[in-house]
């Protein structure tokens, strides 16, 4: 007994103090450095998170979309230098703990369900910055070491001023705005191909076309709701033209494949432009025309229909090209889509 109590007192004074600090690091740039992208790409597509915080019935969605991007940008940058750690946990836990709770509640019918929510490992992270601290190889420490006062009162005051710098409206009158949907299968890949355009405000994941109200992804990937994986671009008329996203539609689309696109099959897959107005239901036509001019011996089966309701997709589906870098490019190659994309209109 006296061994055992001996090898454990070794276990946890010697062995787990010497790994803490180094795995206190590890976790604050793993997930600091997440959290603030996470952040960073809220912030430049606050339309799209303030629709889905609507369509939660979450209160004033636009301000609480510039303030969850804000803080999740200015959390994962102090979590990521070891500043103010502690401090800023407090509120990351909270945000943390809202999204789970506001998020959709037939999750938690199992321990699985419940910690496979996208906000729990940053709930668990933040509870543990704020149990053990950030470590030695932080800011903090540092601080701690050269100045003896405490300065968290103003590291504190510090940290709210940049949180609430980064969430308030920094312009002033919102830029004229339109609305185009597209199909081009998973809309992972749909959504990256119009997040950097130059003029797009917003794109937003989602289904649409089908007969089932407020879809989960689940039900649409299984088939037979009608609904297509979709998405929903906002933008300036004033610098991309609608002509210019038809443009980029196409090129990331499988204009003969009737049966889905890539490698997912299914009607929930197929490709479609769905205008908004006789406007763009002409400039749809006309491009599919030019396509099928350019490509005589192939048929274009890409289906032009008018939009009716737009379903956003669950949260961890928006900017997934983002939030999960390696595992969006894993699938897109496995997907086969760039070598099919290459071989139908060169590279």
């Amino acid at each position: 007994m006296t061994r055992l109590q001996a090898l454990y007192d070794w276990g946890t004074t010697k062995v787990l103090d010497r790994l803490r600090d180094p795995l206190l690091l590890v976790i604050r740039l793993l997930f600091g450095y997440e959290l603030a992208t996470n952040g960073w790409g809220k912030l430049h597509n606050l339309d799209n998170v303030a629709k889905f915080f609507a369509t939660r019935q979450i209160p004033m969605p636009e301000l609480t979309a510039r303030f969850v991007g804000g803080l999740e940008l200015v959390s994962g940058v102090l979590l990521f230098i070891g500043l103010a750690s502690r401090l800023i946990s407090i509120p990351l836990a909270v945000n943390m703990f809202v999204a789970i709770v506001s998020g959709d509640k037939k999750d938690w019918g199992s321990i699985d369900g419940f910690t496979g929510d996208a906000a729990f490992p940053y709930l668990m992270v933040a509870l543990i910055v704020l149990a053990f601290g950030p470590g030695l190889f932080s800011l903090d420490a540092l601080l701690r070491k050269k100045f003896k006062p405490a300065v968290a009162p103003q590291l504190a005051a510090a940290a709210m001023l940049a949180i609430l710098f980064v969430s308030l409206p920094l312009h002033a009158a919102p830029p004229p705005r339109a609305v185009a949907t597209f199909a081009a299968g998973c809309f992972w890949c749909s959504e990256a191909a119009f997040d950097s355009v130059p003029g797009v405000i917003g794109v937003l994941s989602g289904y649409t076309g089908g007969n089932v109200n407020d879809p989960s992804y689940e039900q649409v990937s299984s088939g037979g709701t009608g609904h297509r994986e979709a998405v929903q671009v906002t933008f300036d008329p004033a610098k991309v033209s609608y002509e210019k996203l038809l443009d980029i539609f196409w090129h990331n689309v499988d204009p003969f494949d009737q049966y889905g696109q890539f490698c997912d099959k299914g009607e929930q897959y197929k490709g479609a432009i769905y205008y908004h107005g006789e406007e763009q239901h002409r400039a749809a036509i006309a491009s599919r025309d030019a396509v099928q001019k350019r490509f005589p011996k192939q048929r274009v089966v890409t289906d032009i229909i008018a939009a009716s309701r737009f379903y956003p997709a669950e949260e961890y589906h928006q900017q997934y090209h983002i939030k999960n870098p390696i595992r969006y490019k894993y699938y897109r190659h496995g997907c086969g889509r760039d070598a099919r994309l290459a071989q139908i209109w060169g590279r």
